[in-house]
C-alpha cells in the first residue's frame, strides 16, 4: 500500500513538473496580436470583417507561429473584444495609439497590424482545350506591414513587401463570388491569398532575423562594472576583488576582466555628457564566484605599480 502511494506521488510529481516547465518556457516568448489585415487598395477594398481579411489575418498568424518564436493572441477572442470596444470594422493600418491601447487591453507585447495597397491582375497567352480556352493568369500584391510595441509605441518594424503568384485561370466557368463581394472570382482571391502568404512568411522571416540581429549586438556588447571591495593578503601575494556584477548579467565564472583606473574625462560643457575618457590599465583578473549582485575575482596580473581601489571600473573581456 505504501508502494502504491509512493508511486502515485511520484507521477503526481513528474506530471506537475512538465505542466510547470511548458508554462515557464512559454511565458518567456514574447506576446503578439494580428489585428484584421484589411486592403485600401483602389478598386479592391475590404474591411477587416470581410472573409479575405479573416483569411489573410490566419496566414500571418500562421506564418508567426511556425516559427516558434511568439505566442500569438487567439483571434477569435480578438475579433470578440475589438467589437465590444467599438475596434471593428476597420480599414486600413491600425495606428499607433490605437495599437498601444489595444495592446495594453488584451494584455500582449506587440500588435502586428497590415493593409494591402495594390492588387494587380495579369492575363498572358494559352492553350485552348476543346469548348475552353486556358490562360495563364498572375497577380501582384503590395502589402505594408507594421508590428507596434504597446508598452512604448515604438514601431518595432515597417516594410512595404510585394510578390507575385499566379495559377492557370479557365475562361468559360462561371466565377465563384467570394463573399462579401468585391468583384472577385474564387480562382482571382486564391492568387490574392497565395501572394499574401508568401509575403506573410517574407516578413516574419525578416522580422526574426532583425531580433536575433539585435540579440547578438547586445549581448557582444562590452559589459562594464566597477570594484566594489578590495582584499589582499599580507604578503600581498594574492588579491581579490569584488565587483557590482551578480547573476542578473551575463558575466559567467571564468571570465577574464580587466580592471582600469579612470583619468581626464571630457564633458560636453552644456549636456554634461561626458565624450570622452582617459582610462589606464591596472590589472587583469578571473571571475571565481558569481553571487546575487556581486561576483569575486582572483587578481592575475599586474600591468601598473598602484593599489586596486573602489570604483576603478572594470571591463568583461569577450
Amino acid at each position: 500500500m505504501r508502494n502504491q502511494k509512493y508511486i502515485v506521488l511520484c507521477i503526481l510529481i513528474i506530471c506537475f513538473s512538465l505542466v510547470f516547465s511548458n508554462l515557464t518556457f512559454s511565458q518567456e516568448l514574447p506576446r503578439i496580436a494580428v489585428v484584421g489585415i484589411t486592403s485600401t487598395a483602389p478598386g479592391y477594398f475590404w474591411r477587416s470583417d470581410s472573409p479575405l481579411s479573416l483569411g489573410a489575418t490566419d496566414l500571418m498568424i500562421n506564418a508567426l507561429l511556425s516559427t516558434n518564436r511568439f505566442r500569438v493572441f487567439e483571434r477569435a477572442k480578438l475579433d470578440l473584444l475589438l467589437q465590444e470596444q467599438n475596434f471593428q470594422h476597420f480599414s486600413g493600418l491600425v495606428d499607433q495609439t490605437t495599437a498601444v491601447k489595444l495592446g495594453k487591453m488584451i494584455g500582449v507585447d506587440a500588435i502586428l497590424t497590415g493593409s494591402l495597397t495594390n492588387i494587380a491582375f495579369a492575363t498572358g497567352g494559352g492553350i485552348k482545350i476543346g469548348p475552353l480556352n486556358v490562360k495563364k493568369s498572375s497577380v501582384k500584391v503590395v502589402m505594408t506591414i507594421r508590428i507596434i510595441d504597446v508598452t512604448t509605441g515604438e514601431i518595432l518594424f515597417s516594410t512595404v513587401q510585394e510578390e507575385k503568384a499566379s495559377k492557370s485561370a479557365v475562361s468559360g466557368v462561371l466565377p465563384i463570388p467570394i463573399p462579401g463581394g468585391i468583384g472577385f472570382s474564387h480562382q482571382e482571391a486564391v492568387d490574392v491569398l497565395s501572394a499574401i502568404e508568401l509575403i506573410c512568411n517574407k516578413v516574419v522571416l525578416n522580422f526574426v532575423a532583425k531580433i536575433d540581429k539585435k540579440n547578438i549586438a547586445v549581448s557582444s556588447a562590452p559589459l562594464e562594472g566597477y570594484v566594489v571591495k578590495v582584499e589582499s593578503t599580507s604578503s600581498g601575494a594574492i588579491t581579490q576583488v569584488y565587483i557590482n556584477l551578480g547573476e542578473s548579467s551575463s558575466i559567467q565564472v571564468g571570465d577574464e576582466i580587466r580592471i582600469y583606473r579612470e583619468g581626464e574625462v571630457i564633458l560636453d560643457p552644456k549636456t554634461n555628457e561626458i565624450l570622452d575618457r582617459e582610462l589606464d590599465l591596472i590589472a587583469q583578473a578571473r571571475i571565481t564566484t558569481i553571487k546575487d549582485k556581486l561576483s569575486v575575482a582572483l587578481v592575475t596580473k599586474i600591468f601598473r605599480n598602484m593599489p586596486i581601489q573602489q570604483l576603478d571600473i572594470v571591463e568583461v573581456m569577450r
